[in-house]
Protein backbone atom coordinates (compact mmCIF):
# COMPACT_ATOMS: atom_id res chain seq x y z
CA UNK A 1 0.00 0.00 0.00
CA UNK A 2 1.12 2.87 -0.81
CA UNK A 3 1.61 5.95 1.47
CA UNK A 4 -1.31 7.72 -0.57
CA UNK A 5 -3.72 5.09 -0.19
CA UNK A 6 -2.98 4.93 3.75
CA UNK A 7 -3.65 8.45 3.70
CA UNK A 8 -6.88 8.26 2.28
CA UNK A 9 -7.79 4.97 4.55
CA UNK A 10 -7.57 6.55 7.46
CA UNK A 11 -9.43 9.65 5.99
CA UNK A 12 -12.16 7.28 4.90
CA UNK A 13 -12.46 5.75 8.87
CA UNK A 14 -12.35 8.72 10.16
CA UNK A 15 -15.28 10.10 8.22
CA UNK A 16 -17.23 6.67 8.95
CA UNK A 17 -16.86 7.40 12.58
CA UNK A 18 -18.07 10.72 12.44
CA UNK A 19 -21.53 9.82 10.52
CA UNK A 20 -22.13 7.28 13.17
CA UNK A 21 -21.90 9.80 15.61
CA UNK A 22 -23.90 12.38 13.92
CA UNK A 23 -26.52 9.62 13.17
CA UNK A 24 -27.62 9.49 16.88
CA UNK A 25 -26.51 12.72 18.20
CA UNK A 26 -30.16 13.83 18.29
CA UNK A 27 -31.40 11.46 20.11
CA UNK A 28 -29.18 12.26 22.98
CA UNK A 29 -30.03 13.98 25.97
CA UNK A 30 -27.92 17.37 26.93
CA UNK A 31 -25.85 16.33 29.54
CA UNK A 32 -24.71 13.64 27.10
CA UNK A 33 -24.07 15.88 23.83
CA UNK A 34 -21.30 18.22 25.05
CA UNK A 35 -18.63 14.14 24.86
CA UNK A 36 -19.74 13.64 21.38
CA UNK A 37 -19.25 17.49 20.28
CA UNK A 38 -15.96 17.00 21.50
CA UNK A 39 -15.42 13.91 19.70
CA UNK A 40 -16.79 14.95 16.38
CA UNK A 41 -14.50 18.32 16.67
CA UNK A 42 -11.11 15.77 17.15
CA UNK A 43 -12.46 13.88 14.39
CA UNK A 44 -12.46 16.56 12.21
CA UNK A 45 -9.07 17.81 13.55
CA UNK A 46 -7.73 14.12 12.49
CA UNK A 47 -9.58 14.67 9.04
CA UNK A 48 -8.21 17.65 8.25
CA UNK A 49 -4.67 16.64 9.02
CA UNK A 50 -4.65 13.73 6.92
CA UNK A 51 -6.03 15.72 4.52
CA UNK A 52 -3.12 17.84 4.46
CA UNK A 53 -0.98 14.83 4.05
CA UNK A 54 -2.98 13.48 1.44
CA UNK A 55 -2.68 17.13 -0.63
CA UNK A 56 1.17 17.03 -0.69
CA UNK A 57 1.46 13.09 -1.57
CA UNK A 58 -1.55 14.16 -4.33
CA UNK A 59 1.26 16.34 -5.84
CA UNK A 60 3.13 13.86 -6.69
CA UNK A 61 1.12 11.28 -7.67
CA UNK A 62 -1.28 13.30 -9.63
CA UNK A 63 -4.17 11.85 -8.32
CA UNK A 64 -7.48 13.77 -6.98
CA UNK A 65 -8.67 14.63 -3.51
CA UNK A 66 -11.85 17.34 -4.13
CA UNK A 67 -14.47 14.67 -2.99
CA UNK A 68 -12.29 14.38 0.42
CA UNK A 69 -12.46 17.73 0.85
CA UNK A 70 -16.31 18.77 0.00
CA UNK A 71 -17.03 15.88 1.84
CA UNK A 72 -15.24 17.30 4.41
CA UNK A 73 -16.82 20.37 4.31
CA UNK A 74 -19.85 19.12 4.81
CA UNK A 75 -19.17 17.12 7.82
CA UNK A 76 -17.79 20.58 9.30
CA UNK A 77 -21.48 22.16 8.20
CA UNK A 78 -22.95 19.34 10.46
CA UNK A 79 -20.72 19.78 13.11
CA UNK A 80 -21.65 23.29 13.29
CA UNK A 81 -24.94 23.04 13.34
CA UNK A 82 -24.80 20.45 16.17
CA UNK A 83 -22.67 22.73 18.07
CA UNK A 84 -25.10 25.85 17.45
CA UNK A 85 -28.43 23.76 18.76
CA UNK A 86 -26.65 22.53 21.26
CA UNK A 87 -25.63 26.20 22.59
CA UNK A 88 -29.03 27.86 21.96
CA UNK A 89 -30.70 25.01 24.38
CA UNK A 90 -27.84 25.36 26.66
CA UNK A 91 -28.56 29.01 27.04
CA UNK A 92 -32.23 28.77 27.38
CA UNK A 93 -31.71 26.29 29.98
CA UNK A 94 -29.44 29.09 31.79
CA UNK A 95 -31.56 31.89 31.32
CA UNK A 96 -34.32 29.92 32.35
CA UNK A 97 -34.20 28.13 35.77
CA UNK A 98 -36.76 24.80 36.33
CA UNK A 99 -38.44 26.63 38.96
CA UNK A 100 -40.06 29.04 36.67
CA UNK A 101 -41.39 26.59 34.43
CA UNK A 102 -44.81 26.33 37.35
CA UNK A 103 -45.27 29.91 37.25
CA UNK A 104 -48.69 29.49 36.62
CA UNK A 105 -49.72 27.09 39.77
CA UNK A 106 -47.88 29.47 42.21
CA UNK A 107 -49.77 32.66 41.14
CA UNK A 108 -46.56 34.84 41.52
CA UNK A 109 -46.83 38.24 39.82
CA UNK A 110 -43.46 38.80 40.53
CA UNK A 111 -42.09 35.47 38.86
CA UNK A 112 -44.32 35.96 35.79
CA UNK A 113 -42.77 39.43 34.96
CA UNK A 114 -39.39 38.08 35.23
CA UNK A 115 -40.17 35.01 33.21
CA UNK A 116 -41.64 37.56 30.47
CA UNK A 117 -38.41 39.44 30.50
CA UNK A 118 -36.58 36.62 30.30
CA UNK A 119 -38.55 35.01 27.24
CA UNK A 120 -37.87 38.61 25.72
CA UNK A 121 -34.26 38.85 26.92
CA UNK A 122 -33.31 35.01 25.18
CA UNK A 123 -36.08 35.89 22.28
CA UNK A 124 -33.59 39.06 21.53
CA UNK A 125 -30.56 36.60 21.86
CA UNK A 126 -31.83 33.98 19.94
CA UNK A 127 -32.47 36.41 17.10
CA UNK A 128 -29.18 37.48 17.26
CA UNK A 129 -27.43 33.93 17.63
CA UNK A 130 -29.53 32.82 14.61
CA UNK A 131 -28.53 36.30 12.25
CA UNK A 132 -24.52 35.56 13.51
CA UNK A 133 -25.02 31.71 11.95
CA UNK A 134 -26.64 32.82 9.26
CA UNK A 135 -23.46 35.47 8.81
CA UNK A 136 -21.17 32.63 9.38
CA UNK A 137 -22.94 30.52 6.79
CA UNK A 138 -22.55 33.03 4.42
CA UNK A 139 -18.99 33.71 4.88
CA UNK A 140 -18.44 29.98 5.12
CA UNK A 141 -19.91 28.72 1.11
CA UNK A 142 -17.76 32.05 0.09
CA UNK A 143 -14.55 30.25 1.81
CA UNK A 144 -16.07 27.22 0.89
CA UNK A 145 -16.23 28.30 -3.11
CA UNK A 146 -12.67 30.46 -2.75
CA UNK A 147 -11.07 27.22 -1.65
CA UNK A 148 -12.86 25.07 -4.43
CA UNK A 149 -12.00 27.42 -7.24
CA UNK A 150 -8.27 27.51 -5.91
CA UNK A 151 -8.36 23.55 -5.83
CA UNK A 152 -9.43 23.74 -9.66
CA UNK A 153 -6.55 26.43 -10.01
CA UNK A 154 -3.85 23.97 -7.67
CA UNK A 155 -4.77 21.48 -10.82
CA UNK A 156 -4.09 23.15 -13.59
CA UNK A 157 -0.99 24.47 -11.86
CA UNK A 158 0.08 21.10 -11.77
CA UNK A 159 -0.65 20.35 -15.33
CA UNK A 160 1.45 23.78 -16.06
CA UNK A 161 4.11 22.04 -14.20
CA UNK A 162 4.01 19.11 -16.07
CA UNK A 163 3.84 20.82 -19.53
CA UNK A 164 6.99 23.04 -18.30
CA UNK A 165 8.68 19.39 -17.35
CA UNK A 166 8.51 18.11 -20.71
CA UNK A 167 9.55 21.41 -22.08
CA UNK A 168 12.44 21.01 -20.02
CA UNK A 169 13.37 17.70 -21.59
CA UNK A 170 12.69 19.25 -24.84
CA UNK A 171 15.15 21.95 -23.93
CA UNK A 172 17.91 19.60 -22.97
CA UNK A 173 17.86 17.81 -26.39
CA UNK A 174 17.71 20.93 -28.52
CA UNK A 175 21.20 21.68 -26.29
CA UNK A 176 22.79 18.12 -27.15
CA UNK A 177 21.38 18.90 -30.62
CA UNK A 178 22.98 22.54 -31.03
CA UNK A 179 25.81 21.46 -29.15
CA UNK A 180 27.03 18.27 -31.64
CA UNK A 181 26.36 21.16 -34.45
CA UNK A 182 28.43 23.03 -32.92
CA UNK A 183 31.01 20.49 -32.79
CA UNK A 184 30.34 19.39 -35.90
CA UNK A 185 30.70 23.00 -37.41
CA UNK A 186 33.62 23.01 -35.82
CA UNK A 187 34.96 20.11 -37.18
CA UNK A 188 34.48 21.44 -40.79
CA UNK A 189 35.99 24.52 -40.29
CA UNK A 190 39.15 22.67 -39.80
CA UNK A 191 38.63 20.64 -42.54
CA UNK A 192 38.41 23.52 -44.98
CA UNK A 193 41.11 25.25 -43.13
CA UNK A 194 43.08 21.70 -44.01
CA UNK A 195 42.07 22.24 -48.00
CA UNK A 196 42.59 25.69 -48.17
CA UNK A 197 46.20 25.39 -46.49
CA UNK A 198 46.89 22.25 -48.73
CA UNK A 199 45.72 24.07 -51.83
CA UNK A 200 47.86 26.81 -51.09
CA UNK A 201 50.59 24.71 -50.57
CA UNK A 202 50.30 22.98 -54.25
CA UNK A 203 49.63 26.38 -55.77
CA UNK A 204 53.16 27.30 -54.23
CA UNK A 205 54.64 24.17 -55.81
CA UNK A 206 53.15 24.65 -59.11
CA UNK A 207 54.81 28.34 -59.50
CA UNK A 208 58.00 27.34 -58.10
CA UNK A 209 58.03 24.90 -60.65
CA UNK A 210 57.15 26.83 -63.37
CA UNK A 211 59.74 28.93 -62.37
CA UNK A 212 62.79 26.44 -62.29
CA UNK A 213 61.74 25.25 -65.42
CA UNK A 214 61.57 28.76 -67.04
CA UNK A 215 65.33 29.58 -65.50
CA UNK A 216 66.94 25.98 -67.40
CA UNK A 217 65.31 26.89 -70.23
CA UNK A 218 67.31 30.30 -70.49
CA UNK A 219 69.86 29.38 -69.30
CA UNK A 220 70.49 26.18 -72.47
CA UNK A 221 69.64 29.15 -74.73
CA UNK A 222 72.30 31.37 -73.91
CA UNK A 223 74.78 28.35 -73.73
CA UNK A 224 73.89 27.45 -77.30
CA UNK A 225 73.94 31.10 -78.57
CA UNK A 226 77.54 31.53 -76.74
CA UNK A 227 78.82 28.42 -78.59
CA UNK A 228 77.47 29.08 -81.82
CA UNK A 229 79.00 32.68 -82.03
CA UNK A 230 82.83 31.49 -80.92
CA UNK A 231 85.31 31.63 -83.80
CA UNK A 232 87.67 28.99 -84.21
CA UNK A 233 90.65 30.15 -85.48
CA UNK A 234 93.28 27.61 -86.92
CA UNK A 235 96.51 28.80 -88.20
CA UNK A 236 99.24 26.99 -89.96
CA UNK A 237 102.60 28.47 -89.73
CA UNK A 238 105.03 28.02 -92.52
CA UNK A 239 107.28 24.84 -92.57
CA UNK A 240 110.53 24.93 -94.51
CA UNK A 241 110.11 23.17 -97.43
CA UNK A 242 113.33 21.10 -99.70
CA UNK A 243 112.80 23.65 -102.20
CA UNK A 244 114.83 27.16 -100.39
CA UNK A 245 113.37 29.53 -103.09
CA UNK A 246 109.48 28.73 -102.38
CA UNK A 247 108.11 29.46 -99.23
CA UNK A 248 104.00 28.78 -99.03
CA UNK A 249 101.89 29.99 -96.53
CA UNK A 250 98.75 29.02 -96.01
CA UNK A 251 96.23 30.50 -93.68
CA UNK A 252 92.93 29.03 -92.90
CA UNK A 253 90.11 30.95 -91.21
CA UNK A 254 86.97 29.10 -89.97
CA UNK A 255 83.83 30.90 -88.57
CA UNK A 256 82.08 27.93 -86.85
CA UNK A 257 78.32 27.38 -87.44
CA UNK A 258 75.47 26.91 -85.49
CA UNK A 259 74.97 23.34 -84.41
CA UNK A 260 71.70 22.09 -83.06
CA UNK A 261 71.88 20.72 -79.89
Amino acid sequence: MSLFESYEEEIKVSFKQFEQIAAGFPKLLPEQKQPELDKLENLLSTIEGNLSSLNLESNRTGKSTQQYFTQFYAAKRTYQQFRDKYQDEKNYADLIPSQYHDFNTTGSQTQRDRVVRGNKTLENGIQMIRMANDQVREDKKTAESTLEQLATQKERLIGFEKKFDSIDGYLDKAKKTIGQMSRRAMANKFIMAGIIFILLIAIGLIIWLKFVRTGGSNNNSSGSIDHSSSIETTTTTTTPSPTPSTTTTTTTTSTGSTSPI
